[in-house]
């Protein structure tokens, strides 16, 4: 989102819940912001209801043309207060809500309102084709137009005084780094990081696990490293995350659900080999045997063995970072928005003659 907002020829603002680094890199670059305190992750009838009126009264205020929703909570309340101003909205799904296995008896109720939802948006675009074919398959995107736009980053250079991991950790130069970026939360399934990493060290393979990022199964994973004595980093929220990235030999996304992993094309940029199960669109940057394994999901006896393939080899390591670097090129920002300035166009167009909007071609890296 801050890469759209800074990079596209649109005069932008965001609105978001308050607090956070995002709010911090957005005026950075002079994108004003409009900091929502009642915009809540978790659902809060009295603070929903609060937020909708918060932003309907913004979006008069500052007559916006279009609105820009992401996220399920904030994508809801956004378009909601969109249509009550008459004015029209976009929908980026970053996967759909109903993916969320901590919360599957939601899974019903988060259709049917986005089935709902989709009525008030003008159009609807899925960061991939998975989360295009889940739509339509649950009925959502019959009443609007759609379209696929992977995500794509901004080119990925460092200073020679960058940060490294071997300033954070002790470890031998020719012990190979596994690990990931990764928030230490139920959809990333941080364990399976740690318990890849511990059997391979049972094994007598020669790895250190870092894991950079934070979050609510940070005390279990502390608890695993200790109670199975583990070689392994985690780091917590760093600002030069995706310096240290560079230095990680093997990254592991052993995800429960995804969208489009913004991390994956990270490591793509790097030419860092990845180990992956196959959820969302994470197939659609991945090319099995190429560029990583992709590995059915849950199936943490292949992960492993998958992670020990590349970290055994270091040729193919080499080879698949070559193919890496090869294969970012169809993911930078300029493409994605591009992109997304075709649907805004397409859409404004649409609003001003008052008719619906046509099915854009597909868009996608």
């Amino acid at each position: 989102m801050q890469l759209l907002a800074d990079e596209t020829a649109a005069t932008t603002a965001v609105a978001c819940g308050p607090g956070g680094k995002l709010i911090d890199r957005l005026r950075s670059v002079d994108v004003p912001v409009f900091e929502q305190p009642h915009l809540k992750r978790s659902i809060d009838p009295i603070s929903d209801v609060r937020a909708l009126y918060r932003l309907r009264q913004l979006i008069r205020r500052e007559s916006f043309d279009l609105v820009h929703c992401h996220s399920t909570k904030a994508g809801a309340l956004g378009r909601i207060a969109a249509a009550m101003t008459g004015t029209p909205s976009i929908f980026t799904v970053h996967g759909w809500g109903f993916y969320n296995t901590e919360y599957e008896w939601l899974s019903s109720g988060v259709s049917s309102g986005e089935r709902a939802l989709a009525r008030l948006t003008d159009a609807i675009v899925c960061v991939s084709e998975n989360d295009r074919n889940r739509g339509r398959e649950n009925d959502i995107l019959r009443h609007t137009t759609d379209s696929v736009i992977h995500n794509g980053i901004a080119p990925v250079s460092f200073s020679d005084d960058r940060a490294t991991i071997d300033e954070e950790i002790d470890r031998d130069p020719e012990t190979v780094i596994i690990g990931a970026i990764a928030r230490l939360a139920p959809q990333k399934d941080p364990m399976a990081i740690l318990e890849t990493g511990a059997r391979l060290q049972r094994r007598g393979t020669d790895v250190t696990v870092v894991i950079i990022g934070s979050g609510s199964l940070t005390a279990d994973c502390r608890e695993y490293i200790d109670d199975h004595d583990v070689d392994a980093h985690l780091l917590g929220f760093h600002q030069h995350a995706l310096e240290l990235l560079a230095d990680i030999d093997v990254f592991l996304l052993p995800s429960r659900f995804e969208g489009f992993p913004l991390t994956v094309l990270e490591c793509l940029h790097l030419g860092v080999p990845i180990v992956a199960y196959d959820v969302g669109g994470v197939s659609e940057s991945i090319v099995d045997g190429e560029t990583g394994f992709l590995v059915e999901p849950a199936d943490l006896d292949q992960f492993v063995e998958r992670v020990e393939k590349l970290v055994s080899d270091d040729g193919l390591r080499e080879e698949m970072a070559t193919r890496s670097r090869r294969r970012s090129k169809q993911f930078t920002v300029d493409r994605m928005v591009r992109d997304y300035e075709d649907v805004y166009a397409d859409v404004l167009d649409c609003s001003a003659s008052h008719r619906k909007p046509h099915e854009p071609l597909t868009r996608s890296g």
